[in-house]
């Protein structure tokens, strides 16, 4: 009889392991992670500039809402250092969890208030496919916006989109190509960068919430949650400024969690058209969640469409001229 030596034992594991590998056995790995180009974490300093000019003449009194990143879904705040010449305090909205720095001005006025917030970040992709659910339900992301309407075209065109599917997983699926499939990135007709859906649909043409605005009507019209975040890009560069804000979606799958989509760097990247689609993505630093926003103390205006940059009130309304700019350095 042959005797059992240790070896054996460890040719068996391995061979067990390589077997739960290839029949995709193994939960963590998930269905698109042989797909995904992404680290599996990345640490970052992200400098958010800010400076609000000097207001009318005639102004009594300026209320200021500065977005505020926070710790949450795989996104964690390690520092965050906040200078300003006024006092603020830091406020959260009722709704969706958003912090931000508010601050209330009174005559006589700075020549022009100076924002400076600093940073340091880690974000980690999580362990198995489940990504990042919380206490929030679900089915209040089935709600439409100002904006992100659902009416009959957007009806229409979700059912065909969906046509023959019968998971959410494959409708979310036949949305994500029907969107990149009708859509353009395109920044040359104005009123693009809004996130009007029904603009969406009749010119098929816009920037990154342009498309996800869309996404998100077609998933709430298949009666899929789905829910809007805005931030910023980080690049592997080790340094520099990045000229504007990004956003993506996500839509909630049952017992997994809220899957990430990025329809529009999708169809800038049709190579990574399959990464783009239920993968957590450490390159995307949060600053905000949701739609039609309702400030903490709450402002005199409508509703806050989207929560990126400052929002002003001179005297109870709306007043725009903020310059911002936003600089990163990638520290691991």
């Amino acid at each position: 009889m042959r005797s059992f030596e240790a070896g054996d034992g460890m040719k068996k594991l391995f061979l067990f392991a390589g077997f739960l590998f290839l029949s995709g056995s193994f939960y963590w790995l998930g269905p698109h992670r042989a797909n995904d180009p992404f680290p599996a974490q990345r640490e970052f300093q992200i400098i958010y500039q800010a400076q609000v000019p000097e207001p009318p003449l005639d102004a009594k009194s300026v209320r200021i809402w500065i977005p505020l990143a926070s710790t949450r879904e795989g996104q964690t705040i390690l520092e965050r250092n906040v200078e300003s010449a006024a006092p603020y305090r830091i406020t959260r909205d009722p709704q969706y969890g958003n912090e931000m720095a508010y601050l209330e001005l009174e005559r006589p006025f700075l020549p022009s208030l100076d924002f400076n917030i600093t940073y340091k970040a880690k974000l980690t992709k999580p362990l198995s496919n489940t990504v990042f659910e919380n206490d929030e339900n679900p089915s209040a992301y089935l709600n439409p916006s100002r904006l992100m309407v659902v009416n009959d075209t957007v009806r229409a065109r979700t059912r065909n989109a969906v046509l023959g599917k019968s998971t959410l997983i494959e409708k979310a699926r036949g949305i994500y190509e029907d969107v990149i499939g009708r859509m353009r990135y395109d920044k040359t007709v104005p009123g693009w960068g809004e996130g009007n859906t029904i603009r969406a649909c009749l010119l098929g043409k816009g920037n990154c919430t342009d498309f996800h605005s869309l996404f998100i009507s077609m998933a709430h019209a298949a009666e899929i949650p789905a829910r809007f975040k805005i931030g910023l890009t980080i690049p592997e560069a080790p340094e520099g400024e990045i000229p504007g804000y990004h956003c993506w979606a996500e839509f909630y799958e049952e017992g997994k969690g809220w899957k990430p989509v990025d329809a529009s760097e999708a169809w800038k990247n049709p190579k990574r058209k399959e990464a783009y689609f239920g993968n957590f993505d450490t390159n995307k630093f949060l600053i905000s969640v949701g739609r039609d926003i309702q400030l903490e103390p709450r402002q005199s205006g409508d509703p806050v469409n989207i929560f990126f940059y400052p929002y002003v009130e001179v005297d109870g309304k709306e007043w725009n001229g903020v310059k911002t700019s936003f600089q990163f350095k990638n520290l691991k």
